[in-house]
């Protein structure tokens, strides 16, 4: 399976841990997870029971697991991933946490792999600028959510220090900056909800909640 961000990047999308072997040694690829941004991204994407949520680049599914509370036992998580380590990392967790809530999905570098309309929300975490075509992965998004959905982006303003990497377009530094993610967002067919430039305490990061 292709990843997102060219030949050396293990994980789907924008590899959290990817991102700290990439980055300037004085940079830190993302934050640890926390309660708080967890509350946070369950606030921001208005999740209820019985809903269905997508998490978007799950890694080794530790979102996923918060969305698989916050959605209880009627809601789903449709956990995605590219990278084949990451996918058996992913289904351990679920195995080992009793997760039976969260399917997985097999994408690739212009489909999240999920179904048409299938979404009440989707939480795209420190994902989208690692996207090698965006515009695709535009369209599949605008696809996968129901009428009424929320998608929520956590990203990284652009940071010229850290290293371009091969096959992600050129924004003028790794990360992309809001405005230019709302611009992308809104030409695609989605609306803006809410938007916080200082993201959990972060100002290098922030969270723009989009509708369809």
């Amino acid at each position: 399976m292709r990843d997102f961000v060219g030949p050396r990047r293990p994980r789907y999308l924008p590899s959290l841990l990817a991102l700290g072997l990439l980055a300037a040694p004085a940079c830190s690829a993302a934050p640890a997870k926390t309660a708080s941004e967890s509350a946070r991204i369950v606030d921001v994407l208005a999740l209820e029971p019985g809903e269905v949520v997508a998490d978007v680049g799950a890694g080794d599914g530790e979102w996923s697991e918060d969305l698989a509370k916050a959605v209880g036992a009627t809601g789903r998580v449709l956990a995605t991933e590219v990278a084949a380590d990451e996918l058996e990392k992913l289904r351990e967790r679920i195995r080992e946490h009793g997760l039976a809530n969260v399917e997985v999905i097999s994408g690739d570098q212009e489909s999240t792999g999920l179904p048409a309309g299938c979404c009440d929300a989707i939480l795209v975490r420190m994902v989208y600028h690692h996207f090698q075509d965006p515009t695709a992965m535009r369209a599949d998004l605008h696809r996968a959510l129901r009428p009424g959905g929320r998608i929520a982006i956590v990203d990284i303003k652009p940071q010229t220090s850290w290293r371009h990497l091969e096959g992600v377009p050129e924004r003028g530094g790794h990360g992309i900056g809001p405005d230019e993610l709302v611009r992308d967002m809104t030409a695609s067919g989605f609306s803006v909800l809410s938007r916080r430039d200082d993201w959990n305490g972060d100002e290098d990061r922030y969270c723009i909640v989009f509708g369809r």
